[in-house]
């Protein structure tokens, strides 16, 4: 279920983990942005830049997306579905935290399963370890309306989601004394996670059917992820919820009378939304948005449900608005790009590191073509070869090993690509995996032909440590050799 490092699917080995388009997306080129700019710093383009406002409401977030890329509802919900990817910048944006916790790099419709709350597992470890309620039963979730107040006025107003569920079994970095006593008095021939709380007066422990009398003490209680939350914002919260926004105040709805003109006292409290006559946090008591766009089509909370129980239905739609936002302001459209999907290959990145993972077309392999080793000259190299790493997942010099096929190597049909091996893929060094081979009398150079840096095995001295680019100067460290297989 860990796909990258600490990257995690709820549902492992299921058709939920699939992504599977009805067609490819469509990539054109043509377009030309920022037109206007200034004559001095050619850079800084002179025509502001029109945002939508991320503290709006739902109807002000339907209204800009129709009057800036002529988007209708459906258009709408379905770009907003990008946040699965990423997280927002608390530097850049005030929004901390991540839409999708443990998944920020994984191309999905959880998204829409948090902001719709759906039953989600609490995942807070790296081994993906998915806790439930004492029963193990996938978990309530809740939406709190919330502001740490970073702003002269009290904001900005965004949502944190919660899950209702036992302590973390897999992480027990943050336990009471009171979270160990609960997962110690579980009865495990139950399958309980920890001990279930009272229902609604009683002290003895809930039957699986019955409901927590006290969701928010005892064992089983509503908590947000540490470190890593998982956020929604007004402006797309309100695309499912139906609640008001005025000067950054979110309204409409009980729940929402703390967040009032007096957020921009210099109390530094945060606020929570809360039911008025209820002393605990709570969701806003807001109906569902049945605004549609146009009049009489499918309601935005409609829509926000399909999405989150149909991925390939979701992943179409975006497709399509997706390339309707990038010919947006082109009434003639623009040049459909090549055919990039032939024997296309994305790698899945890691969140770890400085760099991303660019998707690469594979090049063929002549399978009579030469099998051979790559060594380099630098002394601390001596003896080694260069390897795909099966436990680390990475190229990085060992020990040279007969018959180890992580260590042999092909050179494609195309002369540009490296390819392994036992893993029929091709060398990848930052990211990039087609190179240029310069000789350099018996040895060779291998060349980034988009930076024009050489590999460099400095770095590779040290066990596990992969090579990198530098720039080209032909010294030892920069130079391979190769040993022909037997």
């Amino acid at each position: 279920p860990s796909l990258i490092r600490s990257h995690c699917v709820h549902e492992p080995n299921t058709t939920a983990c699939f992504v599977e388009p009805s067609r490819n997306i469509q990539f054109q080129h043509g377009r030309a942005d920022c037109t206007d700019f200034d004559s001095e710093f050619p850079y800084k383009a002179t025509k502001a830049e029109h945002h939508p406002n991320p503290v709006a409401d739902g109807r002000a977030t339907i209204e800009f997306f129709r009057d800036e890329f002529d988007f209708n509802g459906r258009e709408t919900v379905a770009i907003f579905g990008a946040h699965t990817f990423g997280k927002p910048s608390i530097r850049n944006s005030l929004f901390p935290y991540t839409w999708t916790s443990s998944a920020i790099n994984l191309f999905n419709n959880d998204y829409y399963k948090n902001i719709v709350a759906k039953d989600r597992w609490y995942i807070n470890d790296k081994e993906c370890g998915r806790v439930g309620d004492a029963y193990g039963n996938r978990p309530q979730t809740r939406w709190l309306a919330h502001t740490r107040k970073m702003t002269h006025r009290g904001g900005p107003v965004f949502w944190i989601h919660q899950n209702h569920v036992c302590p973390s079994l897999y992480n027990d970095k943050n336990w009471s004394s009171a979270d160990r006593q609960c997962v110690e008095e579980a009865d495990a021939s139950l399958g309980q996670q920890c001990r279930p709380d009272p229902p609604t007066g009683e002290s003895r422990p809930r039957t699986r059917d019955e409901l927590d009398a006290d969701p928010n003490k005892g064992c089983e209680r509503w908590k947000l992820i540490p470190g890593a939350d998982e956020i929604a914002l007004n402006c797309e919260m309100g695309l499912y919820l139906d609640f008001q926004v005025t000067d950054g105040i979110p309204h409409g709805c009980s729940g929402f009378e703390h967040f009032s003109a007096s957020m921009a006292s210099d109390d530094k409290k945060a606020v929570w939304s809360q039911i008025p006559g209820q002393k605990d946090k709570a969701q806003p008591d807001c109906k569902k948005q049945m605004l549609a766009e146009p009049a009489g089509s499918t309601p935005l909370s409609q829509i926000m449900e399909e999405y989150a129980d149909d991925q390939t239905q979701w992943v179409d739609d975006f497709m399509a608005a997706f390339e309707k936002m990038m010919r947006n302001g082109y009434p003639d459209g623009l040049t459909n790009s090549p055919d990039i999907h032939t024997n296309l290959v994305c790698p899945m990145p890691s969140i770890i590191g400085s760099y991303t993972e660019n998707c690469y077309q594979q090049e063929s392999v002549d399978s009579d073509g030469a099998v051979f080793k790559i060594g380099n000259r630098h002394k601390e190299l001596a003896g080694k070869v260069y390897q795909w790493n099966p436990s680390t997942k990475l190229f990085d010099f060992a020990e040279e090993q007969p018959g180890a096929t992580n260590q042999l190597w092909r050179l494609s049909s195309g002369g540009h690509q490296l390819i392994n091996e036992m893993t029929g893929l091709p060398l990848s060094v930052e990211s990039n995996v087609n190179f240029r081979i310069e000789e350099k009398g018996d040895d060779y150079l291998v060349i980034n032909p988009m930076t024009g840096k050489a590999l460099d095995c400095f770095a590779a001295r040290k066990p596990g440590k992969e090579c990198k680019t530098w720039k080209k100067h032909g010294k030892s460290n920069q130079r391979f050799f190769v040993i022909m297989a037997a």
